[in-house]
């Protein structure tokens, strides 16, 4: 037997209490025995957050820390985490209804070093999508360089594992967390999780700074999984291919909301 809770959950919140107020109501409504609830506050008003974390079940073991950006809150959110696995339910996201249940059923089943599933995306029009699974096998022939990889809030990681990967690279400012996952794959193969896991809305960096997502994506791709030969041909042909396809729909999606305008 052992005292260590079967996940972390961590929450990176910035002045944004609203935000974090609707990530709390979805994790109030998830099955949370056993569990540790961790939020990182770089809030310049003190207040706020705190106030909303009062009454949380289980409760929420709070630190403030300066603006440092996001990735430097979730690695320390990492640094005080205890459980056999970790998930980031950043502000603003919020868990899907039964999914932790459901979620921990699978780890103790296959005692994976990392799980994926799908998320639902909520557009700036409020329309929303569920992200196609992830064929893990196939991006991994691609190197990762088709455009479909695990968003963090669809992925449970053994926390083990996250700190042998080193965590998240302040050295990338959009794709530490794909960063992060590409050093996860080198270590094993998750286990696909076959129902969405939470709904997050666009508009984070990788939304806004698209164009130097790209760029961080490949420097993590030839960082960490070092191509050579044709392996580093089909890699570039994967991101330029998919590099222009979002060019084009963005492309057109901007003239439609223009003209509708």
């Amino acid at each position: 037997m052992t005292d260590q809770p079967w996940l972390s959950i961590v929450t990176v919140v910035k002045d944004d209490s609203p935000a974090l107020a609707r990530s709390l109501v979805s994790l109030s409504s998830q099955d949370l025995d056993d569990l540790e609830f961790i939020v990182i506050d770089s809030s310049q008003d003190n207040e706020h957050v705190p106030a909303l974390l009062h009454q949380t079940d289980p409760p929420a073991d709070f630190h403030w820390t300066p603006p440092a950006g996001v990735y430097a809150a979730m690695n320390l959110g990492l640094e005080k985490a205890h459980g056999r696995y970790i998930y980031f339910l950043n502000a603003g996201d919020e868990l899907l209804p039964d999914a932790l249940r459901r979620v921990r059923a699978i780890a103790e089943q296959t005692d994976a070093g990392w799980l994926i599933g799908t998320v639902e995306v909520v557009a700036a029009n409020g329309s929303s999508v569920v992200t196609p699974a992830w064929d893990f096998a196939a991006e991994q022939r691609s190197l990762f360089a088709r455009g479909h990889f695990a968003p963090h809030q669809g992925t449970f990681a053994a926390l083990a594992d996250l700190r042998q990967v080193g965590g998240f690279d302040p050295s990338f400012q959009i794709a530490a967390d794909y960063a992060a996952f590409l050093q996860l794959s080198r270590l094993s193969t998750p286990v696909m999780i076959e129902f969405p896991i939470a709904r997050f809305h666009e508009g984070g960096l990788s939304t806004q700074r698209w164009r130097e997502s790209f760029a961080e994506f490949h420097r993590a791709r030839r960082t960490i999984l070092k191509p050579r030969g044709w392996a580093a041909v089909r890699e570039l042909l994967s991101s330029s291919r998919h590099f222009l396809a979002v060019s084009i729909y963005r492309g057109i999606w901007s003239k439609v909301t223009r003209h509708g305008q």
